[in-house]
């Protein structure tokens, strides 16, 4: 009798090459039956063979078999015979051809015939390298929408997502609140999936109604805001100054750096307003741009002690600060992720010392560091949005125009620049927002005296660190 066995290329190509001894990496849905066109032909050729093949029944040889990743789990013939072994391991493998599957969780598999020699020098090791079961996910239409895939936000569509893990996966794209795809997609490995969004269907009219010749009409709801209109915060800073004079080698009686002024512990209160004029105008362009302003005022003056010789003086003089912000700032949310907000402005800070009653004996006033920055800002902050909590990095470079009284102190020429360092995060509890910040600003002043000044430093820097927190509401 003869039989004749017909199979599909598919399936005659890979016994060919199991026949030859090479690898086998079959797609998942291909897999059984060609694991099955190759076992029953295999098994069929060693039988009209004649029985057990090269080695003899029952005779086995060592060896290694190691996977990258390892872990991955190794079959002899058909998995329903159970795991030969978990990677890294050494076995005993029957000599000859023995059909080998290896598979790891995420990875592909890997069907082949492992061929063990009657005699080898040493034991055989062989390696599989397994490649991730990866397709692609094409997110095609829904212009801006909000793309979710397994409860995890993936930036907004059109988006193609390369090396996406194979299997079955819940994508959601929504926009303005609503869902424009809801629903689970099977990625095949090596395959490649489209998902088109539909716009939701339009609400049904209102019905029309005969009414008498006065009628009512009800305006149509605003469409949901992408931006605050208005946010106003109380604002509490603690303020710490360190102020020093430099003075060249050449000056006699003095040290290249004096340590003139320090102040510890000063609080500034006040509020901050956020306006988004586009916004509360429903003009419907540049929802990220912003008015801030900020006023405080310190609510703790401390009273001016001089130390010379190693001795304390008290003196009538007692600190007074004061900081003044306006500025126009735009902010861009960057994939759902993170947002960058650029500006400039004028600020106005002012580390002043009063004196109460009429002057006697020194007047101190004249070496104290009696400065008011008037200087136009111009930077930028990076935040990352985290769900409610946003930390973030500000960097901000202020060009002085007036440094106060004490640049009166020279006679040739002063000249003052600014740089704030800032690092802080953001809350938000409903329509309720705390703010926490630390910053750091330093003023650097190059100083020409004429040798008729009182003074002879060359050049000086102040340095303001605060530690900020704010509680502000945000409509």
């Amino acid at each position: 009798m003869e039989i004749t066995v017909r199979w599909s290329p598919p399936a005659a190509r890979a016994y060919n090459w199991a026949r030859l001894g090479a690898r086998v990496i079959i797609a998942a849905m291909a897999r059984p039956l060609v694991l099955t066109a190759c076992l029953v032909l295999g098994l069929g050729r060693s039988a009209v063979a004649g029985g057990a093949g090269p080695g003899g029944p029952g005779k086995t040889s060592k060896v290694t078999i190691e996977t990258d990743p390892p872990g991955a789990k190794v079959y002899f013939n058909v998995k329903e015979d159970g795991e030969v072994c978990t990677t890294p391991c050494t076995i005993d493998a029957p000599i000859g051809e023995t059909p080998i599957i290896v598979e790891a969780e995420n990875r592909r598999s890997i069907i082949e015939n492992l061929v063990v020699p009657r005699k080898t020098a040493r034991p055989l090791r062989v390696s599989y390298k397994l490649k991730p079961a990866l397709g692609t996910l094409v997110v095609d239409g829904g212009d801006g929408a909000a793309i979710t895939i397994d409860d995890e936000a993936q930036g907004t569509a059109p988006r193609r997502f390369e090396d996406i893990a194979a299997g079955a996966h819940h994508v959601v794209v929504e926009k303005n609140g609503r869902k424009l795809l809801d629903e689970f997609v099977e990625v095949e490995i090596g395959g490649e999936v489209t998902v088109t969004p539909k716009p939701a269907a339009p609400a049904p009219p209102p019905p029309v109604i005969d009414t008498p010749a006065v009628t009512a009409t009800q305006a149509s709801a605003a469409p949901p805001r992408s931006s605050p209109a208005f946010a106003i915060a109380a604002r509490t800073d603690i303020g710490f100054r360190q102020f020093d004079f430099s003075y060249p080698d050449s000056t006699p009686g003095t040290k290249k750096t004096n340590d003139n002024d320090r102040e510890v512990a000063e609080v500034l209160a006040g509020a901050t307003v956020d306006l988004w004029p586009t916004t509360l105008l429903h003009l419907g362009v540049l929802p990220g741009l912003a008015l801030h302003g900020r006023f405080q005022i310190g609510v703790n003056p401390q009273a001016v002690t001089i130390r010379t010789n190693g001795m304390t003086t008290p003196t009538p003089l007692t600190t007074s600060w004061l900081s003044f912000e306006g500025s126009l700032l735009h902010r861009w949310t960057i994939a759902g992720t993170a947002a960058l907000e650029v500006g400039a402005g004028y600020t106005d800070d002012r580390y002043h010392f009063t004196r109460e009653g009429p002057m006697t004996g020194t007047d101190y006033s004249l070496v104290v560091p009696d400065t008011a920055y008037k200087a136009v800002q111009i930077g930028g902050r990076l935040s990352l949005l985290l769900g409610r909590f946003e930390p973030y990095f500000a960097l901000e470079n202020r060009i002085v125009l007036s440094g106060g009284e004490l640049a009166n102190r020279y006679t040739i020429s002063t000249s003052v620049d600014g740089l704030l360092l800032a690092l802080g995060a953001a809350v938000r509890l409903g329509p309720f927002e705390v703010r926490a910040e630390g910053s750091r600003t330093r003023y650097s002043w190059t100083l020409r005296p004429n040798t008729s000044d009182a003074d002879q430093a060359t050049s000086a820097s102040d340095a303001i660190e605060k530690i900020s927190l704010a509680l502000g509401y945000v409509y």
